[in-house]
Parts: structure tokens; C-alpha cells; sequence
């Protein structure tokens, strides 16, 4: 029984988080964004976790919405499996963004962040498992739906900008 506490002591201790974004998929390529309304960003967002689901194994899918401290708002899904008797929270945030473009105009769209926490020990052993192969599945998804809008923007700054009704639709201002 020590043994046993030790060791899911010694897998807490190897967890990790990582955080991607649909934003960049590239260090060497320029940002994105994706001018779409902001029902629409979330209704991506939540598509691409349910449509993950069955890719990566998972029996079940809970998906919550939550509220980061800076206000960030997004979707956490806890992919759930009876064969890996775990499940691993993700937590994908909708990100309002300005951004300038290459040409100076500025335009008004989404980002998205990626964020999870997985067991290094588990992962080299079960490359299925959830927090494995799970968040390629996860980014495909997401990468596919909003490549489908045909509003990738490439920008060359960014900026955070608050939620809002009033914002829901894209803008572009010169």
C-alpha cells in the first residue's frame, strides 16, 4: 500500500501543463486570427472538443464553461475513458483580439488557447491516453473548423480586447 502511495505520489510530482494556441501553429509563422462573430468563436470552440472526443478514445466528454482570473473566458472538457480509468481536464479559451495587418488595417477577430495537464510516466506508456494524442486531435479539430470560416487573418500585433455583445460581429476599421 506504501509502495502504491509513493508511486501516484512520484506521478503527481512528473505532472505537467502545457499550453498551446491555434493562434500561431508555427513559431516562424506570422499570428492569426480569425474574424468571426463571437457566438460563432465559441460554438467552434465547443464543436471541435466533441468532435475530439471519439478520435482520441475518450467514452465521454463533460464540457463546463469557465472564466480564467484575467477574465478569459472558454470551455474546460474532461475527456473521459473506461479503459485508462482517468480523465484529463482541457481547458480551451476564446481569446477577443485586435490585431493590425501587415497593410495597417486593424481587424477585430478571435484566438484560441489550449491548456492541459497530463502524467509524463502514463503518457510514454499509453501514447492514446488522453493528454497523449488526445491535444493533436483536439488542435486538428479546432485548426479544421476555422479554417472552414475562410477568415484567418495574418496579423502583425495583437491585442486583447473585452468581450461584448456589441462586438459580436468582426469589424475591420481603417
Amino acid at each position: 500500500m506504501k509502495r502504491a502511495a509513493r508511486f501516484l505520489m512520484a506521478l503527481l510530482v512528473a505532472g505537467c501543463s502545457t499550453q498551446h494556441s491555434a493562434l500561431n501553429p508555427s513559431p516562424d509563422s506570422p499570428a492569426v486570427i480569425y474574424a468571426i462573430p463571437q457566438s460563432q468563436a465559441f460554438a467552434i470552440a465547443r464543436g471541435a472538443i466533441l468532435s475530439a472526443a471519439p478520435r482520441c478514445g475518450a467514452d465521454d466528454v463533460h464540457i463546463d464553461e469557465i472564466r480564467r482570473g484575467d477574465g478569459l473566458r472558454g470551455y474546460e472538457a474532461e475527456y473521459d475513458s473506461w479503459f485508462y480509468h482517468l480523465s484529463i481536464p482541457r481547458h480551451l479559451y476564446v481569446v477577443p483580439t485586435t490585431g493590425i495587418t501587415a497593410g495597417g488595417q486593424q481587424i477585430d477577430g478571435f484566438r484560441f488557447e489550449i491548456t492541459y495537464r497530463y502524467f509524463r510516466g502514463l503518457r510514454a506508456v499509453y501514447p492514446r491516453l488522453p493528454g497523449g494524442g488526445c491535444e493533436e486531435t483536439l488542435i486538428g479539430a479546432l485548426h479544421a473548423a476555422l479554417q472552414a470560416t475562410g477568415t484567418a487573418t495574418s496579423v502583425t500585433s495583437l491585442e486583447t480586447r473585452p468581450y461584448g455583445e456589441d462586438r459580436d460581429r468582426s469589424s475591420t476599421s481603417h
